[in-house]
């Protein structure tokens, strides 16, 4: 059976979204290695900027991280004042994770960097292939569970 190239010379769909990751989080390296961020440091940053603060399983989820990495890098992340973490006032028993000032402001500079690139993206491929290759991104994103 003959292979079919799907994008780049990688013949399955696994591949190819392996390397546009890649691409794309190098497109981000220079805004996350200057403050010595990794692309997992960015999943849990870029999620709590659009939150008030949530519990680490939601937090993991939301990432698409292991609860144990999203742990190990939330540690991180705390002991360099880049996140909080807070009783929630309706459970003191429930932690919520939020970012600090210190982390918001970092994370909004990198999701302008962020942003640069989209709109680079954005124009290389046009409004409406855009607009496809997210809804398609979105479905395969979809989890079953």
């Amino acid at each position: 059976m003959q292979s079919v190239s799907i994008i780049s010379g990688y013949s399955t769909l696994h591949g190819a979204l392996r390397s546009a990751e890649r691409n794309w989080v190098g497109r981000l390296e220079s805004a996350l290695s200057a403050d010595n961020l990794t692309a997992d440091h960015w999943a849990i940053l870029s999620q709590l900027s659009t939150d008030d603060g949530m519990t680490m399983s939601e937090l993991a989820a939301q990432a698409r991280l292991a609860p144990s990495s999203a742990t190990r890098h939330a540690d991180n992340l705390a002991e360099r004042g880049l996140i909080f973490r807070v009783a929630a006032t309706d459970d003191r028993r429930r932690i919520l994770i939020g970012l600090s000032s210190l982390g918001a402001k970092l994370a909004a500079r990198i999701r302008a960097q962020e942003r640069l690139a989209e709109e680079e993206l954005r124009a290389r491929l046009g409004i409406r292939r855009y607009g496809e290759l997210l809804a398609a991104l979105a479905v395969v994103a979809e989890r079953d569970d």
